[in-house]
């Protein structure tokens, strides 16, 4: 009296408490996963760039006669030269945008760090930098919310699978 039957299968094959909650949150796990996906490598390949892009620091960059520039790597074909402009020398590229620097040329250009100035940048790309540490934040959080609700409400996230009983 008062027992509870016990249970014709292992902890990890019951099912779940509420399974259309269930799916909403493997959906956002999944979606989680792909903003950080999406967020995360553009973080910290591109934000601190755009953010110099932001800034408006505008500059007319100088490539010398005798530079050899690089071209690539894709996606494009982006022109990477070595110049000076005034209060700076480093790299003048093309690589989100713009027109290519040329050697023996003079280039309207934004310095975006110490090293760097950019031609341009493709808006799609400027805002996609811009809002990628938010993407990456957003998705790592719903992501981690996702799975604490997965823990309380579905016995298969409760054990790991080598609990199961052995034939």
């Amino acid at each position: 009296m008062g027992d509870a039957p016990a249970p014709d299968r292992p902890l990890n094959l019951r099912p779940s408490r509420r399974p259309a909650l269930v799916r909403v949150l493997l959906a956002l796990l999944l979606g989680g996963g792909i903003l950080v996906v999406l967020g995360a490598p553009v973080w910290f390949f591109m934000h601190s760039s755009a953010t110099g892009w932001q800034e408006d620091r505008r500059v007319v960059a100088s490539v010398a006669d005798d530079t050899r520039c690089r071209v690539g790597p894709p996606p494009g074909e982006p022109t990477t030269c070595a110049g000076t402009w005034s209060g700076g020398a480093g790299d003048v590229s093309n690589r989100y945008g713009g027109p290519p620097p040329v050697p023996g040329g003079r280039i309207d250009a934004r310095e975006v760090g110490d090293d760097l100035a950019l031609t341009g940048y493709h808006p799609v790309l400027l805002g996609w930098a811009l809002v990628a540490p938010y993407l990456a934040l957003v998705g790592a959080g719903s992501a981690a919310v996702a799975v604490v609700g997965l823990r309380v409400l579905d016995p298969r996230w409760w054990t790991l699978r080598t609990d199961l009983p052995s034939a």
